[in-house]
């Protein structure tokens, strides 16, 4: 949903309004980040929950078109509106209304986080808030971060590089309450490559749908990709894994697993992903197999960092036996990846020792 409501900004020239949860007390209906973006009243796109507060946020939100201007508006559900016949949550939000004007400069840094998406890499927009003449009123500065910590657009005056770099690192959106910036992690779409269409590849497409992953399976064999056997949303490719390997549009937000029918096939695929741009790559075997074809893949002259690196055996160690808890696990190690947890060196401490 970002991704849309940035297109429509950067894209767009008519005056609007972007309402953003910039954060939140009890049972509040959305999470901070959660945007809903306004031309009128009645012409918007997403939603920050419903009810109350969305009523009041678009009534915000038209008022800031028709004076120009932004505002921080705080939406309280509590006492008898959390319990009488049309009880809320119970919880209290605090909104950012963001005025963007028709002229290019409000439009710039959308189109900067964009590209930065669209590259498969995350993006980070710090909000600096600041109060203007009016009380009623704020103002809204923009600065654009790469995963780095880069500033791609605007500066880096009144930002803290540790909370960029966690809001980064976790993929999570939060205020500086002190300093009055708001943290806005954007991801890319995250695609899933899962070479190898059996038991667990099956069962890992399945799982990983509600997940957010754009999920491709692939295999050489006509009968394991028929139409039918995956689930709804699922793309599968049949032919040479190589090739496919090769033609796949890889990118920083790629993950790939290997699950293929046999040693030569895992290889292979090993040494055409690492010459790829990923996140991350998982290849499943026992701990003898997989060394043996990360050694032979030193052996090929890959750098031996990276191919430490692949996630052999994949997934965390848990003990999974069935395709379906196997493709828990290794859900659960992409997810470290994906939030950059703090368990992964230890995570992988327990994999280069599995291996030894």
């Amino acid at each position: 949903m970002d991704t849309e409501i940035f297109k429509s900004i950067a894209e767009g020239a008519r005056p609007l309004a972007l309402v953003t949860v910039v954060a939140t007390k009890g049972s509040a209906p959305r999470h901070p980040g959660s945007k809903m973006l306004v031309a009128a009243e009645d012409d918007f796109s997403g939603t920050i929950g419903g009810g109350k507060g969305e009523v009041i946020a678009l009534r915000t939100a038209a008022e800031a078109i028709a004076k120009k201007a932004s505002a921080v508006i705080e939406v309280e559900m509590h006492g008898e509106e959390a319990t009488g016949p049309n009880p809320t949550c119970g919880g209290s939000n605090r909104m950012l209304v963001e005025y963007i004007g028709e002229a290019d400069a409000f439009r710039a840094p959308y189109r900067a986080a964009l590209e930065l998406m669209d590259s498969g890499r995350r993006a980070l927009v710090a909000r600096k808030i600041t109060r203007s003449l009016r009380d009623s009123e704020v103002g809204v500065s923009l600065s654009i971060l790469d995963e780095s910590g880069a500033v791609v657009y605007d500066s880096k005056e009144g930002i803290d590089e540790k909370k960029a770099a966690a809001a980064l690192s976790k993929g999570q959106a939060a205020l500086d309450e002190e300093k009055a910036v708001f943290y806005d992690p954007l991801c890319p779409e995250e695609k899933l490559l899962i070479l190898g269409a059996g038991h667990v590849g099956r069962a890992l497409a399945a799982a990983a749908l509600p997940l957010g992953f754009k999920i491709t399976v692939a295999d050489d064999r006509p009968a394991f990709v028929f139409e039918g056997r995956f689930p709804k949303g699922v793309e599968t490719i049949q032919g040479n894994f190589k090739e496919i390997i090769e033609r796949f549009p890889f990118d920083p937000a790629t993950y790939a697993v290997i699950t293929t029918h046999g040693h030569l096939y895992d290889l292979e695929c090993a040494r055409a992903v690492l010459a790829r741009p990923y996140r991350y790559v998982g290849m499943i075997g026992s701990a003898r197999k997989t060394k043996l074809i990360l050694e032979q893949a030193k052996a090929d002259g890959f750098d031996a960092a990276k191919v430490e690196a692949i996630c052999a055996p994949v997934g965390l160690d848990i003990a999974a036996e069935t395709p379906e808890e196997i493709a828990v696990s290794i859900l659960a190690e992409m997810i470290a990846f994906r939030r950059r947890a703090a368990l992964l060196p230890r995570l992988e401490a327990e994999r280069k020792a599995r291996r030894a």
